[in-house]
């Protein structure tokens, strides 16, 4: 114990809590800080940084004790159990963008990897396989009554037996792109520092004077070690193709016109430097993709075939969105849907990705269940708070029998804005 406080208190600055002989950074709060920044769910609490941290920092203490006891019971979960849940989670995530490239930048936008993800999610799901075993080896005892679960529905039938209305949804995106006219500017841009590369020009000293990649133009253009998967789909299936010490001519993508010269390549990676000449989306885009989106919605409404114009149209690799209670769609989604009949595409919705114009598949009304269609539900969920209410006390006795101590947020955290405060 005595060593144990020492180590914490030489390396209080770096060090968030201590739970037994095992630390706890404030690298890893801040980490999990931020993938929770982003929950709606803690966004409607208005936690400030600080009350953030605190939550993380308490989450992640409870995980430390219950690792504790499981180890205590000789309760193992491998990593191939692991694995594949963990995989799945990572897919489900990715299958919310429109390719592995706009999940890669949004990632970056957080300042996350993929790494990171699948640290947050392994943790996740080990908690709730050793909580479950833990359920079976340790709570086997409860025991909801009858009477209890027709006093439940009877007190609360009013908000839980009321099961919303349900819609399934379908879209097509329109990814905003530059004007015909813009981008044969922009090829002809490209192609004279192409021609210019071809007549003897040092690509590094080229990339640093015309280059608009603000990532690696005084870099020479040099863009790294690349895996498959990690760039836009329109970039990869260019530069793969290429062979050692070949320079592309100019090719498109949705940033502008790319010369890239591959220095090395393996069979799924590449090291490659590039020039890109960029051609921006301006607001006559921006009109001029809304007003196809309004086009597309009156021939919906004429009669046209909406799958028909998605599989034309569309730029998302999915048509078909999913099924949602009502209840579940956030603004200004859900008050668009709610006046949307069955059959009918909402108007052009702008997002950082494009324009999205939503399709009713199908709207089912709401219902109100019974008690023996509710029952099951009723007794989980007495069981699920009885089970919750056994490992808070777990947690607490945990405290007791474990060195537990918590330090002070490091002094830059009150620096940063909280939710809803002002920068």
């Amino acid at each position: 114990m005595i060593l144990i406080f020492f180590l914490c208190a030489t390396f209080a600055e770096q060090i968030a809590a201590c739970v037994g002989d095992e630390v706890i950074l404030e690298s890893e709060v801040f980490e999990n800080m931020v993938l929770l920044a982003s929950d709606p769910a803690l966004q409607d609490m208005g936690l400030t940084p600080d009350s953030l941290r605190e939550y993380v920092l308490n989450e992640l203490i409870s995980y430390r004790l219950i690792m504790w006891e499981a180890e205590k019971e000789s309760i193992v979960v491998t990593d191939e159990e692991l694995e594949p849940q963990v995989d799945m989670r990572l897919d489900e995530v990715k299958r919310m963008y429109p390719s592995e490239a706009d999940f890669l930048q949004a990632l970056e936008q957080q300042g996350l990897t993929i790494e990171d993800l699948k640290v947050n999610y392994e943790r996740t799901i080990r908690t709730q396989i050793v909580m479950e075993r833990l359920r079976y080896k340790k709570f086997s005892d409860i025991v909801i009554s009858p009477i209890a679960v027709r006093q439940f529905y009877e007190e609360h039938k009013d908000s839980i037996a009321v099961r919303p209305g349900r819609v399934k949804l379908a879209h097509i995106l329109l990814v905003v792109r530059p004007s015909e006219a813009a981008l044969q500017r922009g090829f002809e841009r490209a192609l004279e520092v192409y021609r210019l590369l071809m007549t003897g020009g040092d690509f590094a000293v080229m990339a640093q004077e015309f280059s608009e990649d603000p990532n690696s133009k005084y870099k020479g253009g040099m863009l790294g070690k690349m895996r498959r998967g990690e760039r836009l789909e329109e970039f990869e299936s260019v530069v793969f193709q290429l062979k050692p010490g070949t320079i592309s001519q100019p090719f498109p993508s949705r940033y502008g016109y790319h010369i890239v010269e591959v220095l090395n390549k393996g069979s799924d990676w590449v090291l490659a430097r590039q020039i890109l000449i960029k051609v921006d989306v301006t607001s006559a885009d921006t009109t001029r993709y809304e007003q196809l989106g309004e086009r597309l919605g009156e021939l919906v409404a004429q009669g046209a075939d909406f799958d028909s114009l998605a599989k034309i149209y569309s730029n998302a690799a999915e048509i078909d969105i999913g099924e949602y209670y009502m209840n579940q769609l956030t603004p200004p989604l859900d008050s668009i849907i709610e006046g949307l009949e069955q059959g009918e595409l909402s108007p052009p919705l702008l997002t950082p990705i494009g324009f999205h114009i939503v399709y009713v598949r199908e709207k089912i009304p709401g219902t109100v269940l019974t008690f023996e269609e509710m029952k099951d539900f009723v007794i989980n969920y007495l069981y699920g708070q009885e089970v919750q209410e056994r490992i808070t006390q777990l947690i607490d006795r945990l405290k007791q029998e474990v060195y537990v101590e918590k330090f002070s947020a490091p002094s830059w955290l009150s620096e940063v804005p909280g939710n809803g405060t002002e920068p």
